[in-house]
């Protein structure tokens, strides 16, 4: 029996040892289980707390950092001291957030004879207080180089004698344009004059858009070299809600006022613009000691109006056609 006992308690103990294997087993595969799911839920947990934490403290940042309406200005007035002969209207702003992000989506207008067209749509994208991405959809047919340099700008100041366009193509162009058009173009003169001078020597055509004597326009370059492009201001009164230079008693001073303003975001200003380097210290020193005074203007009206500032030949040293479009001209 002793024998017999033996076996019995060796299988006994055998089969005691397979039992504690497999509780051991389904102890381990049930506390993996249980970790797993723990782990899926601290996720899940850490993500709804840090979505809604983000977009707090997005919010925050765009209401009491570089607030969004400081963007939004400086969007804006770059573009109208920048981009000649363009305006922009609050109701198109779309602006909409994301965790640390905010896009600002924009249409800007051209006045082409007495009617405003979609020029450009603007796509903006930063990231914190910088400009992350930057897309522009243009409507226009005539488009201006987008990398300035010193020998394609569309008005020349009159001491750049070394810089001329084809001035005798862009007459006959605009001459070869049906009647029944009314034309924007782009006037250089030999001369320096006030705003209210060129108003009243062209009484037949808007005078939308005047380029401003900063001092480094004689050579496009700014004192370290750089391209700039111009700069000036909408000569007309502008009844947009957004504009900066609504109810304006003075345009030139609103146009102060907006490079002072813009000289303290001038880094995400000149991202903005076209041109690749504002310089905006030395010109506003410069317009300060010299007063304001414009070499070049942007008109607008009936072409045969247009056509008839060729014959002021000792004011107008060249002219370059912008966009044209089918009468709306009513005076």
């Amino acid at each position: 029996m002793d024998d017999y006992e033996k076996l019995i308690a060796s299988s006994k103990a055998e089969i005691a040892n397979a039992n504690n294997q497999n509780n051991y087993q389904k102890v381990i595969k049930k506390t993996i289980f249980t970790s797993k799911w723990k782990l899926i839920f601290a996720t899940l947990t850490m993500i709804l707390l840090i979505v809604p934490t983000s977009f707090m403290m997005t919010f925050m940042y765009y209401a009491f950092g570089t607030s969004s309406t400081t963007l939004m200005d400086v969007a804006s007035e770059t573009l109208y001291v920048t981009e000649p002969n363009t305006s922009l209207e609050e109701i198109e702003f779309d602006m909409s957030f994301t965790p640390f992000s905010m896009k600002l989506a924009f249409e800007q207008y051209k006045r082409i004879g007495e009617e405003d067209y979609k020029a450009n749509t603007y796509d903006l994208r930063f990231f914190l207080g910088s400009l992350s991405k930057k897309e522009v959809t243009t409507s226009l047919e005539r488009v201006a180089p987008k990398n300035p340099t010193e020998t394609n700008p569309w008005l020349i100041h009159p001491e750049n004698r070394n810089l001329t366009i084809d001035t005798g193509r862009e007459w006959r162009v605009l001459n070869g344009l049906p009647d029944e058009t009314v034309v924007e173009a782009y006037i250089s003169f030999y001369d320096l004059m006030t705003v209210k001078e060129a108003e009243k020597a062209m009484p037949n055509v808007d005078v939308v858009w005047a380029a401003v004597d900063t001092g480094v326009d004689k050579t496009n370059l700014s004192q370290d070299g750089d391209v700039v492009s111009p700069i000036g201001y909408p000569v007309q009164p502008d009844n947009s809600t957004w504009s900066p230079f609504r109810d304006a008693s003075s345009n030139e001073e609103v146009f102060m006022d907006i490079l002072k303003n813009i000289e303290k975001h001038e880094e995400l200003a000149t991202e903005i613009s076209s041109a690749k380097n504002l310089a905006l210290p030395e010109r506003i020193a410069y317009i300060e000691e010299n007063g304001v005074k414009t070499y070049g203007v942007v008109v607008t009206g009936p072409k045969k109006d247009v056509l008839a500032l060729e014959k002021m030949n000792n004011i107008v040293r060249s002219l370059k056609v912008g966009e044209v479009k089918l009468w709306n001209w009513s005076r």
